[in-house]
């Protein structure tokens, strides 16, 4: 299994899942031309994408999919009622074949089980996924202002989170930014800061080491420096996990299994 992380934070968020005979979109937050560019740069063919899976219909995850539809490239469409009812008629239209899927409800789609998880924030129905493939688990949960207890034991020892560590609270409070959008920011709908993040990681990796994609950080309000901070304040043992920071340039491929 490869993962590419094509985009991450508030200007765009795509996520392309790659195993050797699946090749699936986790959301489209960047125009199509950004995603063909990315793409070539690692050789890879946007017409192998046969599925696309949303997590909510903010923005800065779908910006691109009218656009990507309208190419009849994708064939699968994995979404909640929440997010479906919040998009636009003329992309209702464009929907190849749609499965409308309900948070802690596992499904299948080709060689992945995939368990949507319930997320906090201020969309319409917004989720996570847990993908499991031939024994390997790959965790996606962005925008949430926390992560509920009773979704932990099913988190426990994946072999990658894509996992957003958005921001330092206290560099977001002295920061310009209007009051009411600091208050989102920090709101039990808006977004995990870096000790949410670590904490929530310390809590669920146990018995082996993990890969952590720090996604979705603030460009203003945070740093790497940050990030380990907190990682070295919350880890029992930093060690048990290996740290990639995510950005809105494309990552270096991550191989968790070939």
């Amino acid at each position: 299994m490869e993962i590419y992380v094509l985009a991450s934070g508030s200007k765009g968020n795509l996520t392309y899942l790659k195993t050797k005979n699946e090749a699936v979109f986790i959301d489209v937050g960047i125009v199509y031309s950004k995603i063909v560019k990315k793409l070539d740069e690692y050789g890879e063919d946007i017409n192998n994408i046969k599925a696309l899976f949303l997590t909510h219909e903010h923005g800065d995850h779908v910006q691109g999919l009218k656009r990507l539809l309208s190419k009849n490239i994708i064939k699968d469409v994995f979404l909640t009622k929440g997010t479906f009812d919040c998009l636009s008629d003329e992309i209702v239209k464009l929907l190849p074949n749609y499965q409308i899927i309900k948070a802690d409800e596992a499904f299948k789609y080709k060689n992945f089980e995939v368990m949507p998880i319930m997320l906090s924030h201020d969309a319409n129905e917004p989720v996570g996924y847990i993908f499991n493939y031939k024994k390997k688990k790959v965790v996606i949960i962005t925008d949430t202002g926390y992560v509920d207890e009773s979704y932990h034991d099913i988190l426990v020892d994946a072999d990658l989170y894509l996992l957003e560590a958005n921001h330092h609270p206290e560099k977001l409070l002295k920061s310009p930014r209007p009051y009411l959008l600091k208050q989102r920011i920090l709101g039990v709908t808006g977004h995990l800061s870096n000790d949410d993040a670590t904490y929530l990681l310390n809590k669920v990796i146990k018995n082996k080491k993990a890969i952590w994609v720090a996604a979705h950080i603030s460009e203003d309000c945070n740093s790497i420096y940050d990030i380990e901070k907190s990682i070295v304040n919350n880890f029992d043992d930093p060690l048990k996990i290996e740290v990639y920071y995510s950005s809105q340039e494309s990552l270096p491929v991550i191989k968790i299994w070939k």
